[in-house]
């Protein structure tokens, strides 16, 4: 499901890495949990494996397919469409309600509304996923 081989990853004008990983493979439904002090690249990390970042070298190899040598909106396209990914920031819509929030991803990616159309909907499927975040339906709107 994730594999990262020889991945390096520097800021620029910086002489030393703040990534460097020889090999690591995540299985699909394994859980990882990844901790360190601040400042120490976890958010990095994250942002080269969901294809935010690109890596100075290396492989990032997610569902069987290296995203390092996509083009940035492929790269925008292929998170679109198989990466649930939650910012450290909180990068809501703050002019739209919960749900409008929610709905969103099914806007940008056809495969993301196709699986919630066979969820019932993409309506149905946001107010299921809003309901596991125990938010309140009269918070929704």
């Amino acid at each position: 499901m994730v594999a990262l081989e020889n991945l390096v990853f520097r800021w620029p004008r910086q002489p030393a890495p703040c990534i460097d990983i020889p090999r690591f493979d995540a299985a699909g439904g394994e859980r990882v949990f990844l901790c360190g002090p601040s400042g120490s690249g976890k958010s990095t990390l994250l942002n080269l494996i969901g294809g935010v970042a690109v890596p100075e070298r290396g492989r990032v190899e997610l569902l069987g397919r290296d995203i390092v040598p996509l083009s940035g909106r492929a790269r925008d396209a292929f998170r679109a469409d198989h990466i649930g990914f939650v910012f450290q920031q909180f990068n809501l819509l703050p002019w739209l309600p919960a749900l409008d929030n929610a709905l969103l991803p099914c806007t940008f990616s056809a495969r993301r509304r196709q699986r919630a159309d066979s969820a019932g909907g993409p309506r149905a499927e946001a107010e299921r996923l809003l309901a596991r975040l125990d938010l309140a339906p009269a918070l929704w709107r």
